[in-house]
């Protein structure tokens, strides 16, 4: 009995130890780059099934490279190719996962191929896949092949084979060649990098799907679109509110043991070395980073896709367009420190000698950047190639779950503030200032309205109260003779004009945005947003996507209001767009076409296991809006083709 419980443990022990991608077991195979193993220039083999792979010749070896800071092999798209056998002949269902860059950008090439395997061949191209990249999906004949990193799945599923040749036992005569096409599709080599692919030989659940689709996008910094990011064990690291706002060039530093993920430095595959966060600091590739932090421990980060722009000096400083959300989850709450390096190539040319990038972290999440809940990072020093680093930054210090972060050219003496205006019923104003940065004592004059105050102080945190409605003048001197000054103005609350800008034309699939918060600085102020087509929301900003009249009324916590209305319409062209996306399951969503011709459309909808839901068709009509509803959640593919051209939606529908 004794030795019947000292097997289990070790069965048990196994078990838990056991790795997979995004923590689904069952791999057929599952090769990653190892430049440490023997022999050297092949990929490993952690499915546990050691399949061996080889270059028939020295020539046919392809190099190491880096994508995402991981080890990868790069094809030279002329004769590297690699072999391994696979008995494929006896697999009715497949899903093959891989991450590549394709570097041939004029012509289709080959990623996988098979020989001798009867009716089962596997082709599988750089255009003949579901592509995660960016905000996009692409599918069978896509009419470009770009060179951004990308993650696909290719499925094979309900297939029996009616003839068995070459199969004898569990062997076989049949092989996987990588970066060959051994069929006759006249693809091409492959030219580009591929770190790591592997295969299930069933069709995995949804959720089986978006883990092992979550650790590809964490591992290799690739965009996936309209979809929370999932931990092996199914927590959400990444979630629908994040993709919202923040939906462009995700990426992230994390540790998943379940998955054999430590992703110890990040920078998006879309925007390579814009941007790039480092636990502890930056090392020339992720094996050399020897930063240390506990497992199921995730910082993932995306951002608002506003352009690399500095805003209008506001305060001393000015701050970047861009933002970027940074949401981190643990199992310990265990902070780590990092390093961030951000390019200022085509943004800023030459920071003058009287100024400073600063990194400023807004750690409530909400992006509004006040001085209450500022934390302000110091640029550490600019290397060559005109990254700026900043040193020891922790994200998410407070625990509360994200922080907003941006850059912002300032003086050296950056002054952050907070002005609480007058409302209907509170008549004065109040400044509060956060200096950071300079060196203490701190002399500040403010003037302006008939008063005239000059303290010098060692804290950094002052607080100027009960200030009259008018125009005032603040000056800051540090110990060192850094100066800093500004202009601001205590409003009279029933003189503010709440503005919500002009009218607005939208293209389809394309939203307007509208700010109501603007000029209303009272934090606990309500906000109710109303429109004649239905729309109805309690937040500060909106996208909307619906033409229509939209109105606010702010109410502030003292019971003040404020109200505006604009209006929205749709511009007139060509296109085919989807929405809203996400959709709640059993309620309608809208496919609308609109051509300068009469167009025939056919409309194919399929689940995320391929399976085929539904088949709509039209014709004879230049202007299509077809509504349809799907009852149960997941993810489907929607493919609607014209005679003018294919598009591909991932529509999301939710519980």
């Amino acid at each position: 009995m004794k030795n019947i419980f000292t097997v289990l443990s070790v069965l048990l022990v196994c078990i838990s130890n056991a790795q997979s991608p995004g923590g689904v077991g069952g791999t057929r195979v599952w090769y990653k780059t190892n430049s440490l193993q023997t022999p050297s220039l092949l990929y490993q083999d952690y499915s546990g099934n050691q399949h061996q792979i080889q270059a028939l010749t020295t020539a046919n070896k392809p190099t190491y490279s880096l994508l995402n800071y991981n080890e990868c092999l790069n094809f030279d798209g002329t004769d590297d190719f690699l072999k391994f056998p696979f008995v494929i002949e006896t697999i009715d269902k497949l899903n093959f996962f891989t991450a590549y860059q394709n570097k041939n950008s004029t012509q289709e090439s080959a990623l996988f191929t098979t020989d001798h395997t009867d009716e089962k061949e596997l082709f599988y191209s750089t255009k003949n896949v579901f592509r995660y990249n960016n905000d996009q999906i692409n599918y069978i004949n896509t009419s470009t092949i770009d060179t951004l990193a990308s993650f696909s799945l290719y499925s094979k599923f309900g297939n029996p084979s009616s003839k068995i040749t070459k199969v004898i036992g569990k062997t076989g005569l049949s092989s996987i060649y990588i970066g060959k096409d051994e069929g006759s599709h006249q693809w091409k080599s492959f030219k580009g990098k591929l770190p790591e692919f592997f295969g299930y030989a069933r069709i995995l659940t949804l959720n089986e799907r978006n883990r092992v689709n979550s650790y590809l996008a964490v591992k290799y910094a690739v965009t996936m679109p309209y979809t929370e990011y999932l931990s092996s064990k199914n927590k959400k690291i990444w979630q629908q509110a994040d993709y919202n706002d923040y939906p462009a060039n995700i990426a992230g530093i994390a540790r998943d043991g379940y998955s054999d993920l430590y992703q110890k430095q990040a920078t998006s595959s879309s925007e390579q070395e814009r941007l790039i966060i480092a636990a502890k600091k930056l090392a020339a590739d992720n094996k050399s980073n020897d930063a240390q932090f506990p497992d199921q421990s995730f910082l993932i980060w995306g951002d608002n896709k506003k352009p690399l722009e500095l805003a209008n000096d506001s305060f001393g400083y000015q701050l970047l367009k861009r933002k970027w959300k940074a949401r981190f989850t643990s199992e310990n709450s265990l902070i780590i420190p990092t390093e961030v390096v951000f390019s200022i190539k085509n943004i800023i040319p030459q920071i003058p000698a009287d100024k400073k990038l600063w990194l400023l972290v807004d750690r409530t999440g909400q992006g509004n950047f006040n001085s209450s809940n500022i934390e302000a990072y110091p640029m550490d020093h600019i290397d060559n190639e005109l990254g700026v680093h900043f040193k020891d930054v922790v994200f998410d210090q407070d625990l509360s779950g994200t922080d907003v972060f941006s850059f912002a050219l300032g003086n050296k003496i950056l002054s952050l503030y907070e002005i609480t205006q007058p409302t209907c019923k509170v008549t004065d104003g109040t400044l509060k200032l956060n200096i950071k940065g300079g060196k203490a004592p701190f002399n500040v004059a403010l003037t302006g309205n008939g008063i005239s105050q000059n303290i010098t102080v060692q804290t950094s945190q002052i607080s100027f109260p009960n200030l009259a409605i008018g125009n005032y003048h603040l000056i800051i001197k540090d110990a060192d003779n850094n100066v800093t000054s500004y202009d601001f103005s205590v409003n009279d609350f029933n003189t503010i004009n709440l503005d919500l800008g002009p009218d607005v034309a939208i293209s389809s699939g394309n939203a307007a945005q509208f700010n109501a918060s603007t000029q209303i600085t009272d934090p606990h102020a309500v906000y109710a947003w109303t429109s004649d087509n239905g729309f109805t929301s309690s937040v500060p900003n909106i996208n909307v996507y619906e033409p229509g009249e939209y109105t606010v009324t702010v109410t502030t916590s003292d019971g003040c209001v404020k109200k505006d209305t604009v209006k929205v319409t749709r511009k007139i062209e060509n296109g085919i767009v989807i929405y809203p996306n996400p959709v709640p399951k059993g309620q309608q969503f809208t496919i609308r076409i609109i051509s300068d011709k009469i167009e025939t459309v056919n409309i194919k909808i399929h689940d995320a296991a391929g399976r085929s839901v539904r088949t709509i068709q039209d014709k004879g009509k230049d202007y299509y809006e077809i509504k349809d509803t799907l009852p149960t959640e997941g993810v489907y593919l929607i493919i609607v083709k014209t005679s003018s051209e294919i598009k591909v939606f991932k529509l999301i529908v939710q519980n």
